[in-house]
């Protein structure tokens, strides 16, 4: 039963203040601020995902 719940979990979608509000985000909020629009929601692993293709991208 905690497989379904873990999946479903990981399929719930949160608005942007959600994630800036989040504690494990704290290092990353005004990167988020820019990165996430407000009138979306996204998964935990979009947010991971965006992050970490901003994090990978080269100083220009």
């Amino acid at each position: 039963m905690s497989g379904l719940a873990k999946q479903t979990e990981k399929q719930t979608r949160y608005g942007k203040s959600a994630f800036i509000r989040a504690p494990e985000y704290a290092k990353d909020r005004l990167l988020l601020e820019v990165l996430l629009d407000e009138s979306r929601t996204y998964t935990k692993e979009e947010v991971d995902s965006l992050l970490s293709e901003w994090k990978a991208k080269e100083v220009q």
